[in-house]
């Protein structure tokens, strides 16, 4: 029974995902369609399945990087002592390459993928002040 529930909090939680992608979408879509997109996203994750979660997420994160060139940072903590409290922090070029990366296999896989094992999910949206990296970059 327990099983049961935490699969449809999963399914839930991909469902709010992506109405959340939804209305993210618009709103920057009207603001600055070339302008860098930064988001936080705030994960709980069944400690059972942590493990077999950061396995899926460190695929996710290696293929978008190495593939997507709009992709231009993925990073992802845990809280410290908190192993199941996931932080990512994705940067990416545009809008557009944002709305591309929703669309790649290896992010669905990861979407599917990891659906069943996310207890909760909080996207933040963010507006960029300074994003500087080593190796420079047009935002420095």
């Amino acid at each position: 029974m327990m099983r049961r529930t935490k699969a449809a909090m999963g399914a839930l939680t991909l469902a709010a995902f992506m109405l959340g992608v939804g209305a993210g979408r618009q709103a920057k879509a009207q603001a600055a369609p070339d302008k860098p997109i930064v988001r936080i996203a705030e994960l709980e994750i069944d400690p059972a399945r942590i493990e077999q979660y950061k396995a899926y997420l460190r695929e996710e994160i290696a293929a978008s990087v190495a593939q997507e060139p709009g992709v231009l940072s993925l990073s992802a903590v845990a809280i410290a002592g908190k192993p199941t409290s996931i932080r990512l922090l994705e940067v990416y070029a545009s809008d557009a390459a944002y709305q591309a990366h929703l669309k790649t296999p290896h992010f669905l896989k990861y979407k599917q993928g990891t659906a069943d094992m996310v207890q909760s999910l909080r996207l933040i949206e963010t507006e960029p002040v300074m994003l500087c990296a080593k190796g420079g970059g047009s935002y420095c």
